[in-house]
C-alpha cells in the first residue's frame, strides 16, 4: 500500500512539473530572445523613422497613461518583479514637470522634451538620441553616460548637472534626400546643439563632445576633465574657471571665448582657434599654445618679474600704509606679478591687490592677508600654514596642493562705521590636493569651489553653504 502511494505521488509530482515548464519556459525563453535584441539594438524604440523614411509622429500621453509608465519605471529602478524601463521614443513630453524622477536607463529617442521641467531627474544612461531638449531645465539632474547623441539642448539649464562620460557626439537620423522618389532612404547626421546652454558648475568629465555647438554657451566653473572637445564650435563661450585638464580641444573654435582662471593643465590644443580668447589667470602648459592658432592674438596681462629690493620696498611702504591707516606710505599693487618661489613668512600684505599674482611655490605661511585681493592667483603648492586670510577674495584662485593647515578664511568681524562682517569669497576656488586640515572656512563663500582631494580634517565649515561646491560631503563633516 505504502509503495503504491509512493508511485502515485511521483506521477503527479511529476505532471505538476511538466505543467510549471509548459509555462515558465516560453516565458523565460521570450526574455532572453528579447535581451538579445536590445543588445543587437534592434528593439522597435530604436527606429527613427517611418518605412517612408518620415519621421514618426509624436504620441502624446494622458495622464493616467503617464503615470502608469513612471510607476512601471521606478519598479524597474528599484528592482521589483514587473517593472521595467520608460518606453517613451518618440512621446510629446513638452512642457511636463518630471523633476526629480528616476528615470534611468529610459528610452527617451527622439521624444520632444522642449520646456520640460526635470531638474535633479535621474537619466543616467538614459537613451536622448536626437532628443529635443531646447529649453529644458535640468538643473542638478544626473546625465551621466546618457546617449545623447545628435540632441537639441538649445537654451537649455544644466546648471550643476553631471553628463560625466555622456555622449553627446553627432546622430544620424534617417530623411529621405532631395530630388528623390519618396520610398529611397537617405541619412543625414547633425551634431549635439548646446548653443547658449546654461551649464554653470556642470560636470562633463569625460564627456564626448566632439563636433558639438557649444557657441555661446555658459562653462564657468565647470568641470570638463578629459572631455573630447576635438572640433567642436566653442566661440564666444564663458569658461571661467573651467577645468579643463587633460581635454582634447584639437581643432576647436574658440575664438573670443573667456577662459578666466580656466585649467589646462595638458590639454591638447593642436589646431585650436584662439582668436581673441581671454586667458588672464589661466593654467596652461606654455608648449601648448605653440600648436593653437590665433595665439599672438590671446588677450590677458603678461606676468611681470619684480627685483628683490624693489619688492622689499614695496612691503615697507605698504606696512606704513596699514599702520597710519593709510594717511602715509602706500598700498600694495602686485597686480599681473610674478613672485613664484618667494620666502613671504609673516608678511603684511593686509588689503593688498593680489589679483592674477603668481606665488606659486611661495612660503607665506604665518603671513597676514586679510582683505586682501587674491582673486585669479596661482597659488599652487604655496605655503599658507596659519596664515591670516579673513575677509580674502581666492575668486577662481589656484590652490592645487597648497598648505593650508590651521589657516583662518573666516569673516573679518565688525568692519567700519557699521561693524559689517566680511566673508572670504572661496567661489570656484580650486582645491583639489590641499591641505586644509585645522583651517576655519566658517561664513565663506564657496559656490562652485572644487575640494576634490583636499584634506579637510578639523576643518571648521560653520555657517558654509556646501550645496553648490565640490566636496565630500562626509569629509567635510
Amino acid at each position: 500500500m505504502a509503495a503504491a502511494l509512493n508511485e502515485w505521488l511521483t506521477e503527479r509530482q511529476f505532471a505538476v512539473s511538466q505543467r510549471l515548464c509548459c509555462v515558465f519556459y516560453p516565458l523565460a525563453f521570450a526574455a532572453i530572445v528579447r535581451a538579445f535584441c536590445r543588445a543587437l539594438g534592434h528593439t522597435p524604440a530604436m527606429r527613427l523613422s517611418t518605412p517612408s523614411g518620415v519621421p514618426p509622429e509624436k504620441t502624446r500621453l494622458t495622464a493616467p497613461q503617464l503615470k502608469r509608465v513612471l510607476q512601471l519605471q521606478k519598479r524597474y529602478v528599484d528592482g521589483w518583479w514587473g517593472g521595467r524601463p520608460a518606453a517613451l521614443a518618440h512621446h510629446d513630453l513638452s512642457g511636463l514637470d518630471l523633476a526629480n524622477q528616476d528615470l534611468s536607463g529610459a528610452d527617451l529617442t527622439g521624444a520632444n522634451l522642449q520646456g520640460c521641467k526635470l531638474d535633479g531627474a535621474r537619466l543616467a544612461k538614459a537613451n536622448l538620441f536626437v532628443a529635443d531638449l531646447r529649453l529644458a531645465s535640468l538643473a542638478g539632474a544626473d546625465l551621466s553616460k546618457a546617449d545623447l547623441r545628435g540632441a537639441r539642448l538649445w537654451g537649455a539649464r544644466l546648471e550643476q548637472a553631471r553628463l560625466a562620460d555622456a555622449d553627446l557626439g553627432e546622430g544620424a537620423l534617417s530623411s529621405l534626400y532631395a530630388g528623390t522618389p519618396p520610398n529611397e532612404l537617405g541619412y543625414e547626421t547633425r551634431p549635439a546643439d548646446l548653443q547658449s546652454v546654461h551649464a554653470k558648475g556642470a560636470d562633463f568629465s569625460g564627456a564626448k563632445l566632439s563636433g558639438a555647438a557649444l557657441s555661446m554657451a555658459e562653462l564657468a566653473d565647470s568641470v570638463l576633465r578629459r572631455a573630447d572637445f576635438s572640433n567642436a564650435d566653442l566661440r564666444r563661450t564663458d569658461l571661467t574657471g573651467a577645468i579643463l585638464e587633460s581635454a582634447d580641444l584639437s581643432n576647436a573654435k574658440l575664438n573670443g571665448a573667456v577662459m578666466r582662471g580656466a585649467v589646462l593643465s595638458d590639454a591638447n590644443l593642436h589646431g585650436a582657434e584662439l582668436r581673441g580668447v581671454d586667458i588672464t589667470g589661466a593654467i596652461i602648459d606654455p608648449g601648448a599654445l605653440h600648436e593653437a592658432i590665433g595665439r599672438g592674438e590671446l588677450r590677458g596681462p603678461a606676468l611681470r618679474r619684480i627685483a628683490s629690493d624693489q619688492l622689499a620696498k614695496l612691503l615697507r611702504l605698504h606696512a606704513r600704509w596699514i599702520d597710519s591707516d593709510g594717511n602715509e606710505g602706500q598700498r600694495a599693487e602686485l597686480t599681473d606679478a610674478d613672485l613664484s618661489g618667494q620666502d613671504l613668512r609673516n608678511v603684511n600684505l593686509a588689503l593688498a591687490e593680489l589679483t592674477h599674482v603668481a606665488l606659486r611655490g611661495s612660503n607665506l605661511s604665518g603671513a597676514l592677508l586679510a582683505a586682501s585681493d587674491l582673486s585669479l592667483a596661482d597659488l599652487r603648492e604655496a605655503n599658507l600654514s596659519s596664515a591670516d586670510l579673513r575677509g580674502a577674495s581666492l575668486a577662481h584662485a589656484h590652490l592645487g596642493r597648497a598648505v593650508l593647515t590651521g589657516a583662518d578664511l573666516g569673516p573679518l568681524e565688525h568692519v567700519g562705521a557699521d561693524g559689517v562682517d566680511i566673508a572670504a569669497n572661496l567661489e570656484g576656488a580650486k582645491f583639489f590636493g590641499a591641505d586644509l586640515r585645522k583651517a576655519t572656512l566658517r561664513q565663506a563663500k564657496v559656490d562652485a569651489a572644487d575640494f576634490g582631494g583636499a584634506l579637510l580634517d578639523d576643518v571648521d565649515f560653520a555657517e558654509v553653504d556646501l550645496a553648490r561646491a565640490r566636496i565630500n560631503r562626509k569629509s567635510a563633516k
